[in-house]
C-alpha cells in the first residue's frame, strides 16, 4: 500500500511517499527545481506507480523547504543530505539495489551526491549544466542544431522564401569563438566519470537544457547511456513522450 513517510534529515524532517515493490531493487526519485515530489504534471507519481507495476519500490521525496517539508531550501547544491537521508530510508524499508532517478537540477544532484549517498545506477533526465539560472545554450550546441535545420529538407522552401535567417544561421554554424566551460558541467562530467555503476542519460530532442548537456557527452565514460526522446519536452508533458520514457528506464533496469 502507498504510504506517507516523514524521513529525519538533520534538525527537519522531509515529507516522502513510498510505492511498495516486491523487489530488492529501488528507485529513489528526486524532482528538480521548486516541484513537489509529484513531478511536474504528475510525473514521478506515474512514474513511481508504473515501477510500483514492475515489483519496484519507489520513494518520492520533497527536499528541506520544498513542498511538504521542513527546513530551508538551499537549492539543489545544498541536497547532499536530503539525498542521503531519502536512500537511507529508503534501504530501511527493504531497497537494496538503488536507482536514482532525477529531472533537470534533480538530475545534477543525483549525478553530484547519488554515489556518496550508496546509490547503485543513475538515470539523469535533461539534467541542469548552467552555472546561471536561465538556460544558455552553449555555441557547440547551436552550431548542430543550426546545422540539423539548414539539412533538413522540410525547411528548404523556408529558406527558399527567405523565412529563414541564412545569413545568421551561417554566422553560428561557421563560428569558432571559445566558449568556456560552466563550472557545474565540469563537477558534472567529473561526478558521472567517477559513478561507480551505469547511467542512463534520456534527453529530450528540442530542449535546450538538454542539447545543452548533451555537448558534455562526448567527455562521459563507456558506463553511460544517452537516450534521445523525439517530440518530447523538458517535463514531458506529452502521453507519448512519458511512455517512451517509462519504457526506457524499466527496460534498461530489467537487464
Amino acid at each position: 500500500m502507498i504510504r506517507p513517510l516523514a524521513i529525519p534529515c538533520g534538525e527537519t524532517l522531509l515529507a516522502a511517499t513510498l510505492h511498495p515493490g516486491e523487489a530488492p531493487r529501488a528507485a529513489l526519485i528526486v524532482s528538480g527545481g521548486v516541484q513537489t515530489r509529484a513531478g511536474p504534471h504528475r510525473l514521478f507519481t506515474a512514474l513511481a506507480e508504473t515501477l510500483g507495476a514492475q515489483g519496484i519500490a519507489a520513494l518520492r521525496f520533497d527536499r528541506r523547504g520544498v513542498g511538504d517539508s521542513e527546513g530551508e531550501d538551499t537549492g539543489f547544491l545544498g541536497s547532499a543530505d536530503d539525498i542521503a537521508a531519502a536512500a537511507s530510508a529508503l534501504r530501511h524499508e527493504g531497497g537494496t539495489d538503488i536507482v536514482g532517478i532525477g529531472l533537470c537540477d534533480g538530475a545534477a544532484a543525483l549525478a553530484l551526491f547519488g554515489a556518496a549517498s550508496g546509490i547503485q545506477r543513475l538515470v539523469l533526465l535533461n539534467p541542469w549544466s548552467f552555472d546561471s539560472d536561465v538556460a544558455e545554450m552553449p555555441a557547440a550546441a547551436q552550431r548542430d542544431r543550426t546545422l540539423k535545420r539548414l539539412l533538413n529538407p522540410r525547411n528548404w522552401l523556408r529558406i527558399l522564401a527567405g523565412r529563414i535567417d541564412v545569413k545568421g544561421a551561417l554566422k553560428t554554424l561557421f563560428s569558432k569563438g571559445a566558449v568556456a566551460e560552466s563550472a557545474l558541467s565540469a563537477r558534472l562530467v567529473a561526478a558521472i566519470n567517477a559513478f561507480p555503476g551505469p547511467v542512463l542519460i534520456p534527453l529530450s530532442r528540442g530542449d535546450a537544457t538538454a542539447e545543452a548537456f548533451a555537448a558534455l557527452l562526448p567527455a562521459l565514460g563507456a558506463h553511460v547511456r544517452p537516450l534521445w526522446l523525439e517530440n518530447a519536452d523538458h517535463t514531458l508533458t506529452r502521453p507519448e513522450a512519458r511512455q517512451a520514457l517509462f519504457d526506457a528506464i524499466t527496460n534498461w533496469l530489467a537487464k
